[in-house]
């Protein structure tokens, strides 16, 4: 062969340059091959050790062949004895049987180059590889044939792709007796990057813990975690260990049949110090990955762990702790400290931040804090999982930026690679809500209430949708199957209450809401949340004083949780009703003010500053410079990049309020309209109907006041504090300036009936429509 010819014509180095060379583009090679077909990564190991193993093998070969540093072989000088000329006296003259001493050697080297010859080696290494070809095909056959040592238990048929798996909390062996828990929730974070593992949720281990009347923070030992998934359905349960000895830590992880607890596989691996934990549960995870059946290729592309959590095991210990304490023990106040303790220690920590930002998101306040995190989460979303890498970009446009468009498209990636994400289904149909595509936010929820169906969330938020629709019978079906997995579930007599609001049943809205706040008594989040509910419908039915008295006990339920801004916030909707529902303007003016002398605006965080909603309450008073003051101070402090979609349309709203003011109807109504653009439908309703009744636009306004009297929203409760009554009572008036007395009539009695038991200072109105409303009667018969 030409190449072994032309290994003959070089020196020793040039042979061994060759070979290394040669072994650098093998390596490049075989690399490229592991990775494209997706073999084991033993493979490129394995070639490391062949051509590891051919070097002393080709030195050997080219020390032979070619001589040291390249000498030409010499010839045996004839020995002279052979033909008598020469010989030494007094020696014998050597036998022709005795093999001269040079022939000896001649024969010991030719021995070796007969088998270091550089043909054997090329062959020999053709076939060494040729050998670790075979070995991979039938790695790589028994692997997906189910077949031997390697098969996976997914082609072994014991599970199949995306089968559930529930994930027991490690056993603890150590003197750190949370840092089983860690190890767990590291595990939990490195399976979820996985193509073919999917692990039950934490919402639907509750589900089943609070059906089997136990605490949902009870700790999922193997025992109840293969009870849990024989109920459940699950088809294997993840089970494991951490143990110390020394400074030394070991990890062992089994896959276990639930019904009679039969080892499936079991996997150990060790770390030699605290330091070294986080390394090991990403060797352990990507072990069970690789035995359960994920694709070789999604194992290799996967990040390690420290890269989609943190390398910090203090950070992450913490982190697992706030987890436990939000979605386990209800307990955000707690979780939302630990979290920020973590974020302390890795200000990259992008887990973290998302889950603040989500857990703040959910809790509808302190937005400032709840952007800030979410941007902070943005940033680092390259130390996230796949899925939630989708999910925060999500999050930052939608609450962000307000790019509705490229939320839609990171919750759409997302779907692609797995159709039955519950989160991004459940986020997709807000989004879709929010643009008002309601068949396709009920869709949405409705798919994500199939794929999770222990999560109380898509069934609470295909509510609004269906209310939207004018499906209440479907929307208490929602409510009921959430009451029915979640028992005591306190949004659903919350959303019960609402709903009974729209269908004018108030005293039933009303025993909903105080038996939800008799069985949580002492937890001041619902203590405020209720109270206001209350305090709305007693401001809708024209009994201010009591509103007044139940709003004081929210801010007080709201300063027991550390809420900064709680009297602000209560005395703005007070305000509202002094001036629009009594119309006394310095009564309005006079409460505000006396709560910004005692705390003034600007302690608050930027993006909770009410700055927006003082701007209109002063605009509609007619004090336009203050009203432009507040405008200017909301544009300084919270960028326009950070406004989101809702606070955006609140800005175009704020400006039409001036607008308004100062007689700009036709700027107003164009600023109104371009607010309107999903989102909150009855958020600006107020605006036009100001707006109308300035312009002295009557058949406008009365279009405006009937969308809204007739309107279905579940928190329409809000609107109804100060719009409801006077929109009846207007109605009635224009109806009867219009001549139509039948219509006049029906709202008036309308308005009659909703204040009936009003404050003594708002019966006068209530006398004039009654009076009116009998004289139309007799009019009309």
């Amino acid at each position: 062969m030409r190449i072994i010819h032309e290994i003959h014509r070089r020196s020793l180095w040039q042979v061994l340059g060759i070979y290394v060379a040669g072994s650098w583009v093998a390596l490049q090679v075989v690399n490229e091959v592991v990775d494209s077909v997706a073999l084991p990564e033993w493979v490129s190991g394995a070639a490391v050790v062949l051509l590891v193993i051919g070097f002393p093998i080709v030195l050997a070969t080219a020390f032979v062949q070619e001589g040291v540093g390249g000498e030409k072989r010499e010839e045996a000088p004839a020995n002279p004895a052979s033909t008598g000329e020469g010989a030494v006296p007094g020696t014998r003259p050597a036998s022709p049987a005795d093999p001269p001493a040079a022939d000896i050697r001649a024969s010991s080297r030719g021995a070796h180059r007969r088998v270091l010859t550089w043909r054997n080696a090329v062959v020999g290494g053709v076939g060494a590889f040729a050998v670790l070809g075979l070995a991979t095909a039938a790695f790589v056959f028994m692997r997906t044939a189910g077949i031997g040592p390697a098969a996976t238990l997914v082609a072994q048929g014991v599970l199949e792709a995306r089968d559930r798996i529930l994930l027991a909390d490690f056993t603890n062996r150590t003197d750190d007796e949370l840092l089983a828990g860690v190890v767990t929730e590291a595990l939990r974070v490195d399976l979820a990057q996985s193509e073919s593992v999917r692990l039950a949720e934490q919402s639907m281990i509750s589900g089943a813990l609070t059906r089997m009347e136990r605490p949902t923070d009870t700790p999922i030992d193997a025992t109840l975690a293969r009870l849990l998934a024989q109920r459940e359905g699950v088809k294997a349960v993840l089970t494991g260990e951490i143990g110390q000895v020394g400074s030394s830590y070991s990890l062992t992880a089994q896959v276990v049949e639930p019904a009679d607890g039969t080892v499936l596989f079991s996997h150990r691996e060790t770390a030699d110090g605290a330091d070294g934990i986080i390394d090991a549960i990403n060797r352990l995870s990507r072990r069970l990955r690789e035995r359960i059946g994920e694709p070789l290729g999604s194992l290799r592309a996967t990040p390690p762990l420290e890269r989609v959590t943190t390398s910090d095991l203090e950070a992450l210990r913490l982190y697992t702790q706030a987890v436990r304490a939000i979605e386990f023990d209800a307990d955000d106040e707690r979780g939302i400290a630990l979290l920020e303790e973590a974020i302390a220690i890795d200000t990259a920590f992008a887990a973290a931040y998302r889950k603040l930002g989500v857990t703040l998101g959910n809790r509808f306040e302190q937005r400032d804090r709840r952007i800030e995190a979410l941007i902070r989460a943005y940033n680092h979303r390259d130390r996230l999982t796949s899925s939630e890498r989708y999910m925060t970009i999500a999050s930052y446009n939608t609450d962000v930026t307000g790019d509705v468009q490229a939320a839609v498209t990171a919750y759409e990636n997302l779907l692609e690679s797995d159709p039955t994400y519950y989160p991004a289904l459940n986020n997709l149909g807000i989004v879709q809500f929010q643009l008002r595509n309601f068949e396709r936010a009920e869709e949405l929820y409705l798919r994500a209430a199939t794929a999770e169906r222990s999560s109380p969330f898509p069934w609470l938020n295909a509510v609004w949708p269906q209310v939207q629709l004018g499906r209440f019978d479907a929307a208490d079906a929602s409510l009921d199957s959430v009451a029915t997995a979640f028992p005591g579930y306190a949004t659903v007599d919350e959303y019960r209450g609402k709903l009974r609001v729209l269908e004018g049943e108030y005293d039933a809205a009303i025993d909903e809401w105080t038996g939800l706040l008799e069985r949580r008594t002492g937890d001041p989040f619902y203590e405020s949340l209720v109270h206001e509910l209350i305090a709305m419908v007693e401001a809708a039915h024209g009994r201010f004083e009591e509103a007044e008295r139940r709003l004081a006990l929210a801010e007080d339920a709201d300063r027991r949780r550390g809420l900064p801004g709680a009297a602000l916030e209560h005395a703005l909707t007070l305000a509202w009703g002094d001036l629009i529902v009594f119309g006394d303007t310095a009564a309005a003016l006079s409460r505000v003010e006396s709560v910004l002398a005692r705390e003034s605006v600007e302690t608050l965080p930027a993006a909770d500053r009410p700055y927006l909603e003082l701007g209109d309450l002063y605009a509609q008073a007619g004090r336009l410079a203050p009203a432009r003051e507040f405008l200017a101070a909301f544009e300084s402090s919270v960028p326009a990049d950070q406004r989101g979609r809702g606070v955006a349309n609140d800005y175009l709203r704020s400006q039409a309020a001036i607008a308004t003011a100062e007689g700009r109807t036709d700027e107003a109504l164009d600023l109104i309209r371009r607010s309107d653009r999903g989102g909150c439908i009855p958020c600006v309703h107020p605006y036009f109907a100001d707006a109308y009744e300035r312009a002295g636009m009557a058949d406008s306004a009365i279009a405006v006041y009937e969308d809204y009297v007739d309107m279905t929203w579940v928190d329409r409760v809000y609107w109804d504090a100060t719009d409801r009554a006077r929109y009846l009572e207007r109605l009635g008036q224009l109806y009867d300036e219009k001549g139509d007395l039948p219509k006049a009539a029906e709202y008036y009695a309308r308005f009659v009936e909703l204040w009936a038991d009003a404050d003594p200072p708002l019966q006068p109105r209530v006398r004039a429509a009654d009076e009116r409303l009998q004289a139309i009667m007799q009019e009309i018969g």
